[in-house]
Formats: C-alpha cells, sequence, structure tokens
C-alpha cells in the first residue's frame, strides 16, 4: 500500500517537474524571441537612419549643385551686362527650398599707390553688394564678380571674381586686372517657386595706374575662400609679387604691378 502511495507521489512530483521545466522553456522562447526583435528593430532603425542621412545628404548635393550651375547664369548675365553696356537683363532660378535675397555683400577697401608716392593716388571703400541664397547650413553668393559657396563653415570658390594677374614674358611686366561689380538693390524671395533676378547697367569707370602696388582688403563671410583664391594668382604672376593674409572674416591682400587696370561696375540689381 505504501508502495503505491509512492508511486502516485513520485508521478505526481514528475509531473510537477515537467511543468516547471515547460514553463522555464516558454519563458525562455519568449525571452528570445524579444531579444531577437529588438535586435531585428535596432538594425533596422540604424539601416533606416543611415539611409535616411545618406538621402538626405544625396538631396542636398543634387540642389547645391544645381543652385551653383544658376548662379554661374547670374554671374554671366551679370558679365554680360556690365561688359556690354546692355540696359536690363533678368534670369530666373528655381529655389528648391530655401531664400535668395540682396545683402550688402561684403566690405572691400582698396588703396593704390605708385611706385614714386608713399600717399595713395586712388581711394575706395564700400559694399559690394550680393546676392544670396540660403538653405541650412549652406550658402552661395554672388559677391564681386565672384560665386563663393560656404557648406558647413567652409568656403570655397565657385567660379572666380575677375581678378587676375597677367605677365609678359618680353620685358618681364606684371599687369594686374581687377573689375569690381558693385551691386545696389533689394528684395528677397523663398520657398519652392522661383526667383527672377533682374540686373540693370547704371555706370561704370575705367582708371590705368602706373607701376606700383594695390592693397586690399576685404571683409566677407567667405573669407578664407577670398584668401585661396588671392593665394592661387601667384601660380600666374611674380609670387613675390603678391602677399595676402587673413585673420578672422579679414583678408588683406597686396599686389606689384607695373601696371595696373582697374574697371568699376554699377549695377542695379532686383530679387522677387
Amino acid at each position: 500500500m505504501s508502495s503505491g502511495i509512492s508511486r502516485v507521489m513520485h508521478h505526481k512530483k514528475w509531473k510537477k517537474e515537467e511543468r516547471e521545466k515547460m514553463g522555464e522553456r516558454g519563458v525562455s522562447n519568449v525571452l528570445g524571441y524579444t531579444l531577437i526583435l529588438g535586435v531585428v528593430v535596432l538594425v533596422l532603425t540604424l539601416v533606416f537612419a543611415h539611409t535616411y542621412s545618406m538621402v538626405t545628404q544625396a538631396k542636398d548635393k543634387v540642389r547645391y549643385e544645381s543652385m551653383a550651375q544658376g548662379f554661374e547664369k547670374i554671374q554671366n548675365m551679370v558679365n554680360y551686362v556690365a561688359y556690354s553696356g546692355t540696359p536690363k537683363r533678368y534670369v530666373r532660378i528655381l529655389l528648391n527650398e530655401g531664400s535668395m535675397s540682396v545683402t550688402r555683400g561684403c566690405w572691400l577697401n582698396l588703396s593704390v599707390y605708385s611706385s614714386t608716392s608713399q600717399a595713395p593716388v586712388y581711394n575706395l571703400s564700400t559694399y559690394t553688394g550680393a546676392i544670396v541664397y540660403s538653405y541650412g547650413s549652406y550658402s552661395i553668393a554672388f559677391e564681386n564678380g565672384g560665386v563663393w559657396l560656404n557648406s558647413h563653415g567652409y568656403p570655397t570658390v565657385v567660379s572666380p571674381p575677375r581678378i587676375f594677374i597677367y605677365k609678359k614674358i618680353i620685358n618681364n611686366q606684371t599687369i594686374f586686372f581687377m573689375a569690381l561689380t558693385i551691386l545696389r538693390g533689394n528684395g528677397s524671395v523663398g520657398g519652392n517657386g522661383f526667383a527672377d533676378i533682374s540686373v540693370m547697367f547704371n555706370s561704370s569707370k575705367v582708371k590705368v595706374f602706373g607701376p606700383g602696388c594695390v592693397r586690399i582688403n576685404v571683409t566677407s563671410d567667405y573669407a578664407s575662400a577670398w584668401y585661396d583664391y588671392f593665394d592661387s594668382l601667384k601660380n600666374s604672376g611674380n609670387t613675390a609679387a603678391i602677399q595676402a593674409t587673413i585673420k578672422g572674416k579679414n583678408v588683406s591682400a597686396t599686389i606689384y604691378f607695373s601696371e595696373m587696370v582697374l574697371t568699376v561696375y554699377n549695377l542695379n540689381v532686383s530679387v522677387t
């Protein structure tokens, strides 16, 4: 009798242990599935974040490549109006978000010295005016004849200004050409539509100077790009004839020449 009771008790104990083991296996399975699901969700989140970042960067790249081409059109239009004296021209640019406006541009101070005098023979101090497109941490500007890009705080030259040096090999003369484009106007637009930029000729003047030097000070949001451009002029002239320094947003350049041709164009501009 006692052995029967013992077998029954043993059977119940075995059943209880089996149920506990099955319960443990069930909990383990649930934990395992939860852990796998968590890993899958984490991987998908990381993939999505990376893909979204890549797509955003690609969209920004396309946007600014397109806008850079648009600003080269603006540069060509401004040059055409300035050099030909055409009364008025306009170009339409797709904004693709962001905003475009006319600003006061960079501050320019220019002093020309002759080789026979310590006092400047010509001075010019002015804001040049600029057409600027901004979106997020990017900006593109037509400023003083050039197209400049500032991407995440790193300015570069997209299309250079009309400032260059010509070296005469025969008599070793350094000819310095500088065309200043001064814009005056107003207007601002933003969104996904189009911006109409119109440019109207106002006046121009040409000055030719002797042997001497010119000292140029530029204060600009694209200062490091201006410095890089002045420094690049050494490749086209006598390296000893060009000295450039930069401090913050201010760039100073001293250029020695045998002859200097300076042209100042005054244009009226509007953005609508």
